[in-house]
């Protein structure tokens, strides 16, 4: 055919192709050269009788098939080609010029590429859009799914960007119009066969919504994992708080150290924690200490000013005033050593109590002053405690002691200690303070006194000494006159 312009490209302008046929009386269906369009893309002529698409003949792929009666034996078919698959190796450019689905992909012309809108192109399968591509992003309208066969990587982000900020990002956005708390707000699935050619989800991990209120959005974040057949969270993390095993399953947590598989341990099953060792049946907190010259456990407290408290052991839900509970123990291989009973009273195991007392951690060494007047001025009492009464009522003990106030007014104030009241003084006493209506200090208005009762027995011990020395002399003196 006839061409104004440039030379023709061998690869992409040619005239029309002809196929030629000879029927045999049998056959109806023919192999073409090429695959046209559609019917109305070929010429088909038998015996010099043009015949008409679809009705007359169908086309297939290559497959041109008679329709009705076979082609009788020597006549002869041409089939010539209008139109065709424009080859992928084009000598020149392919312009559409913005004209919608223009590049047709398949028989049914449902599957086609083209750009009507400016400076994009929209892909569409089976007559659906299903991706766009602009300038700057790829948007895909329905699900995505890559298969690799090997180990390579199925998905990679690469950012060639130079700065110091952001590198490759993946961003989930659920743009929805009606956010409301615990919303899915992006998930990921790790899911897998069983035994059972069954799909499994093996882990999920999610984040969710917990505010959506504006200025105040908070979010959060969970990890779940099959465990028995059921997909069981494992930790989240909320605004303010990292929490593990929430739903209370059975999931120990374990810290392994350098030396140490059990540096911090977590037992489930039976709610107790330990250190250094897997075993916690015997207390809610277990710590081992295999190694020689290292505490297993230092308390410190470096606040620079105020009061300082170190620790506190406190009954919250009974008073057992006895000598069977208590409320610290030591034991070593043979025997226990040393005890505080949940009454206050302290035992240990050789009867020994004491204070540093070498020479050299000592200075100003003297003889003491007299205490015979102090302990002359001492009121020895007998008294009730009032929270004793308040456990006990009328089956109260009385108690041996002195009263603080009694030994100020002697002039022993060194012997009187000032500290907080607890809970059960200010009980005893509103001059102490005020309690919330939960039992806890409100207010402290005083401070409660004591007495250092090992000074006061050094004391005694000093008088005593003076009055064996009296006694001492009046026996010299006795005996002076028993033998004139």
């Amino acid at each position: 055919m006839s061409y104004i312009g440039q030379t023709l490209p061998a690869d992409t302008f040619q005239g029309f192709t002809t196929d030629s046929f000879t029927g045999d009386g049998s056959a109806t269906t023919f192999t073409l050269s090429k695959a046209p369009f559609s019917e109305n893309g070929l010429i088909v002529v038998i015996n010099n009788v043009i015949q008409k698409p679809t009705t007359n003949f169908t086309v297939s792929g290559t497959t041109l098939t008679i329709v009705g009666t076979a082609v009788a034996s020597g006549d002869v078919i041409y089939a010539t080609h209008l139109s065709g698959v424009i080859p992928s190796t084009l000598a020149s450019k392919l312009d559409t010029n913005g004209v919608s689905d223009a590049l047709i992909l398949d028989a049914d012309a449902d599957t086609t590429i083209s750009a009507d809108t400016d400076d994009q192109i929209d892909f569409k399968a089976g007559g659906t859009d299903i991706m766009s591509l602009t300038a700057t992003t790829a948007t895909f309208n329905d699900g995505v799914e890559i298969t690799v066969n090997d180990n390579s990587n199925t998905l990679k982000l690469i950012s060639t960007d130079a700065d110091a900020t952001n590198g490759p990002t993946l961003r989930m956005s659920r743009d929805s119009s009606s956010p409301a708390p615990n919303d899915n707000i992006g998930r990921i699935i790790f899911s897998g066969e069983n035994d059972a050619s069954e799909e499994i989800n093996y882990m999920t991990i999610q984040s969710l919504i917990a505010d959506e209120t504006d200025g105040t959005e908070d979010g959060y974040f969970t990890w779940s994992m099959m465990k028995a057949g059921t997909s069981t969270e494992r930790f989240r993390i909320e605004t303010g708080t990292f929490v593990i095993n929430d739903p209370g399953a059975d999931f120990d947590f374990r810290v392994e150290g350098d030396s140490q598989t059990h540096l911090l341990y977590v037992d489930a099953s039976t709610d107790n924690v330990c250190m250094g060792t897997d075993s916690s049946s015997e207390g809610k907190l277990k710590i081992a200490q295999p190694a020689a010259d290292l505490y297993s456990l230092i308390n410190e407290c470096s606040v620079a000013s105020g009061n300082m408290y170190i620790q506190r052991n406190t009954y919250t839900a009974q008073s057992p005033d006895n000598n069977t509970s208590f409320a610290y123990w030591l034991n070593d291989t043979t025997t226990a050593r040393f005890g505080v009973y949940s009454d206050g009273d302290v035992k240990n195991h050789d009867n020994s109590y004491g204070s540093f007392s070498d020479e050299r951690i000592k200075q100003n060494i003297r003889d003491a002053n007299s205490q015979w007047d102090d302990i002359k001025a001492v009121k020895v009492r007998n008294y009730k405690k009032k929270d004793d009464v308040r456990q006990y009522g009328d089956k109260a003990w009385e108690q041996i002691g002195v009263i603080a106030q009694e030994l100020e007014a002697a002039g022993m104030d060194k012997l009187v200690k000032h500290s907080n009241p607890s809970e059960g003084d200010i009980t005893s006493s509103s001059e102490f303070g005020t309690l919330n209506e939960d039992g806890t200090i409100k207010e402290i208005k005083s401070q409660i006194k004591g007495v250092s009762y090992t000074v006061l027995y050094m004391k005694a011990i000093k008088a005593l000494q003076e009055a064996m020395a009296k006694i001492e002399t009046l026996e010299t003196k006795v005996k002076a006159l028993e033998d004139a």
